[in-house]
C-alpha cells in the first residue's frame, strides 16, 4: 500500500510539473512584416515603437491582389501616417493607376483610389515573388545603421538601374539615415544621411 502511495505521489508531481511547463509559450513577435525577430529577447528591436501589427507584409500584398487581381504592384511603403502604421501599395495596369492603403494595426482599408493612367508615366512592376523576405531585408538594413532605429521602409524599382530597391529609413537622434539595398539579393548599395 505504501509503495502504491509513493508511486501515486511521484506520478502526480510529475503531471503537475509537466502541466506547468507545457503552459508556457515562447514570446513571439507577430509583426513579421515590420520588425525583426531576435534570438536574444533582451535586445528586441525598438523599431516601429515596439508595436505588433495585425496585418503582415504578406497579408497586405494578398489583400491588394484580391482587391485588384489584374494590377501590377509598383511600390510598397510601410510607415506611420495620421497616428497609425500602414502599408501603402501602388499599382497599375494598361489604363489605370491604383493607390491602396491598409492600417497595419487594425486591418482596415483606409484608401482605395483609382485614376486614369498618365500616358507619360513609365511604371515598373515590382516582382514581389522574386524579393528576399521583408524580415531579411530589415535585418540587413539594420546591419548598416546599427545605432539607429528603423521608422519606415519602401520597396520599388529603381528608375535608373531597373533593380528592385529596398530603402530602410532610420532615425539616430536628430539625424535621418536612408539605407538602400538590392531587394532581390540584399546587397548593400548605399546610405544617405540627412
Amino acid at each position: 500500500m505504501l509503495t502504491k502511495l509513493k508511486v501515486g505521489l511521484i506520478s502526480g508531481s510529475a503531471l503537475i510539473l509537466l502541466a506547468a511547463c507545457g503552459g508556457q509559450e515562447e514570446p513571439t513577435n507577430n509583426s513579421a512584416s515590420s520588425t525583426t525577430e531576435s534570438s536574444d529577447s533582451s535586445s528586441a528591436a525598438p523599431n516601429f515603437e515596439g508595436k505588433s501589427f495585425s496585418v503582415t507584409y504578406e497579408q497586405a500584398i494578398a489583400d491588394f491582389q484580391e482587391a485588384h487581381p489584374s494590377v501590377a504592384i509598383s511600390s510598397i511603403d510601410f510607415d506611420k501616417g495620421f497616428g497609425a502604421y500602414s502599408f501603402e501599395i501602388n499599382g497599375f495596369d494598361d489604363t489605370q493607376e491604383i493607390e491602396w492603403e491598409i492600417n497595419a494595426e487594425n486591418g482596415k482599408e483606409t484608401k482605395n483610389n483609382t485614376e486614369k493612367k498618365d500616358a507619360d508615366n513609365d511604371d515598373r512592376e515590382l516582382m514581389v515573388d522574386d524579393l528576399m523576405t521583408i524580415d531579411e531585408l530589415i535585418t540587413k538594413s539594420e546591419d548598416e545603421a546599427q545605432n539607429a532605429v528603423l521608422v519606415s521602409w519602401n520597396l520599388e524599382v529603381d528608375d535608373n538601374t531597373n533593380t528592385p530597391l529596398f530603402t530602410g529609413e532610420f532615425k539616430e537622434g536628430n539625424n535621418e539615415v536612408d539605407v538602400h539595398l538590392n531587394a532581390e539579393t540584399g546587397e548593400f548599395l548605399s546610405s544617405e544621411n540627412d
